[in-house]
């Protein structure tokens, strides 16, 4: 099988749900409360060895959450997460020259850095930009998760750099009751209520070094982690191998057309009642992760290609213009053309 999932154990303990458990036990919650219900005893993390699997690193972190029951708890756990205790992999990221080195590392390796969340990073002449996605079916403990990573990067470049960076960062969520958080954490540059999850930031801030680059360090900590990274069942979670792939299909001049979730059991090499029993897993279905790739697809080819509705409606094998502003309104909550009006003054380019 050439994917994870979120039942098999390939997250070290010792990575980040020690930054959880520390987190916690400082603010006096017991560790056989903390992990309740993961399967795992405070002896298990403090192995080398031990292996967890997704869905115990979330049951973990669902504890943390209702325990502490503060509206602070993601954004500590952030401040925490990089470069983290992960061995070689934070060793790694602490030997980067620049930002830029140290978010492609994190795309490269995501599978040991980031393990329930999936970062992509894109840059263009001005910006760059790191999306996140679930990888793991997450459903209502997305937004949780989001917003401890987007603070371990914010928090990350600011240490390294030693200044606030510029970051502006956006959101498909609607304004949170407690955006007090997300002022102290994360800055005033917010927006809420849109497309995709991105942070943003002046490709300038990407280049400029942080430190003189150890080379022969480097090469060892970057040996290492590809080590750990070869020793894994695989290098990609289920979720992310049928979204690349649906978006491949979709950016194909006649790709979309025969999409059906039988095309992509055949390309899996499954059948399509495993690959429906495999998507319920992840607490998702084959229309959402449809919707989601031809959402980013349809941004693409709106705000990269510069293709009209019309355009878009045709590549995306719509019946007409009218059916695809119907969809691209249920996805995103307003017509393509309000959402590119909206964009032009936030700079979210393609996400594909």
């Amino acid at each position: 099988m050439s994917w994870l999932e979120s039942d098999q154990r390939y997250i070290s303990a010792q990575g980040q749900p020690t930054a959880v458990l520390d987190l916690c036990l400082q603010r006096g919650i017991d560790s056989h409360r903390l992990l309740r219900g993961t399967g795992l005893f405070t002896e298990d993390i403090l192995k080398d060895e031990t292996l967890i699997s997704p869905q115990q690193y979330i049951r973990l972190l669902d504890n943390a959450e209702q325990l502490l029951a503060s509206e602070d708890t993601a954004f500590q756990l952030g401040q925490r997460l990089l470069p983290g205790s992960q061995g070689a992999a934070s060793q790694l990221l602490t030997l980067t020259q620049n930002l830029q080195q140290a978010l492609q590392l994190l795309v490269t390796y995501k599978v040991l850095m980031s393990p329930v969340i999936s970062p992509s990073f894109f840059i263009d002449q001005n910006f760059g930009y790191l999306y996140w996605r679930d990888n793991c079916g997450l459903g209502r403990r997305f937004r949780f998760i989001l917003e401890a990573n987007m603070v371990s990067i914010i928090a990350f470049s600011r240490r390294l750099y030693g200044e606030h960076l510029p970051w502006q960062l956006h959101f498909r969520h609607q304004k949170p009751r407690y955006v007090e958080q997300y002022w102290v954490h994360m800055g005033n540059n917010l927006e809420f209520g849109q497309p995709v999850d991105v942070m943003i930031i002046p490709r300038q801030f990407l280049t400029r070094c942080w430190q003189s680059l150890a080379l022969t360090s480097y090469q060892i900590a970057l040996y290492r982690v590809d080590k750990l990274q070869c020793q894994l069942p695989a290098k990609e979670m289920f979720l992310d191998k049928v979204y690349t792939y649906l978006v491949e299909c979709l950016k194909r001049p006649a790709g979309s057309k025969n999409i059906q979730l039988e095309s992509v059991s055949d390309y899996l090499q499954i059948s399509p009642a495993t690959l429906k029993r495999k998507l319920r897993k992840h607490e998702t279905h084959f229309q959402q992760q449809l919707d989601l790739a031809r959402l980013h697809v349809a941004l693409y080819f709106l705000s990269c290609k510069k293709m009209s509705n019309y355009e878009v409606s045709q590549r995306l094998h719509f019946n007409d213009s009218t059916s695809f502003r119907r969809a691209f309104k249920r996805w995103t909550g307003c017509t393509p053309n309000n959402l590119l009006e909206s964009l032009n003054d936030k700079l979210v380019p393609a996400t594909v």
